[in-house]
């Protein structure tokens, strides 16, 4: 692996919860706990989750029980309603939201950026270029996003913005640093050019470089809230997310999205999802690549 030499000063963070069974840690989550529990985080997140997720729920719910010292879901569920502070609903969120990401995922919408849209954004003289990425997780979207941009503009002329119903997420995609078996999956030119091997007591781990992460901004958003006092954006990604939600509120969340995006700027969405409810104002131009339908239409014809 190649890296530029350099040292990471920020603090390690804590691995997200693990997914361990009901019976493993003692405590019974029951069917009207389970039903409670998904309904609250749904109120929360906008997120509906699958009875399948019931395991992974009582795991990681446990451990907060076990911290808590509370003897039963039940508790923990009146416990999250009372608080004041709303604080415990935050960690809910934090603690019931999938993670799964990492570097240059869908290689194919990188190649679009690096080769289309970046050079036809740019060619319009009207810096910076702005990106979204709607759902980061922990960052390596954005990040990978700001690499390309970087590669092509430099270290000036663009931003990157990140946003996640997750404030656990958002936190660890600010502070750029990840575990170092991440960074097979960002190209070896790139590593050189824009990581930094952790020594010390960040080894083990790796830091998107200062140049890089002084262009990306994070913030906790949900899906299901109109954007306010951000935006328009030349690009926004939105992938791999509309699965966890139902046709009403994929509507919601796509005309959230579309209203933060310029006139004659880009959606992408996952190579698994289409957006065929949305034909009345987006119109696809690319494959999982989406305009508003006045400049969508023109381009497309």
């Amino acid at each position: 692996m190649i890296f530029a030499s350099g040292i990471s000063s920020l603090s390690r963070l804590s691995n997200s919860c693990g997914n361990t069974s009901m019976t493993a840690n003692s405590y019974n989550l029951t069917d009207r706990e389970f039903k409670e529990i998904r309904d609250l985080f749904f109120s929360l997140s906008g997120v509906l989750l699958a009875d399948s997720k019931r395991s992974l729920m009582a795991g990681r719910l446990a451990k907060i029980l076990r911290e808590l010292n509370f003897e039963t879901y039940q508790q923990y569920v009146e416990y999250v309603r009372v608080d004041p502070t709303g604080l415990e609903k935050q960690r809910l969120v934090d603690t019931l939201t999938t993670n799964e990401t990492y570097f240059f995922r869908e290689e194919g919408h990188f190649e679009l950026l690096r080769k289309e849209l970046i050079p036809e954004i740019k060619g319009r003289n009207r810096p910076p270029v702005s990106v979204w990425s709607a759902a980061c997780s922990t960052g390596p979207e954005p990040y990978s996003v700001a690499m390309e941009l970087a590669n092509i503009l430099g270290y000036s002329g663009w931003q990157v913005t990140g946003s996640d119903i997750s404030q656990k997420t958002v936190k660890q995609a600010a502070s750029g640093m990840y575990p170092l078996e991440m960074v097979e999956r960002i190209p070896e030119n790139y590593r050189k050019r824009y990581c930094l091997k952790g020594v010390r007591s960040q080894e083990g781990k790796f830091i998107i470089k200062t140049e890089l992460r002084q262009n990306c901004r994070f913030f906790t958003w949900n899906l299901m809230n109109r954007p306010a006092g951000f935006g328009p954006f030349d690009i926004i990604f939105l992938r791999n997310m509309l699965i966890y939600f139902n046709a009403t509120e994929k509507e919601t969340i796509i005309r959230n999205i579309v209203s933060a995006l310029r006139p004659d700027g880009f959606l992408i969405v996952g190579h698994s999802e289409a957006l065929n409810f949305a034909q009345s104002y987006l119109i696809k131009v690319r494959p999982t690549v989406y305009q508003p339908m006045e400049t969508g239409f023109s381009k497309a014809g």
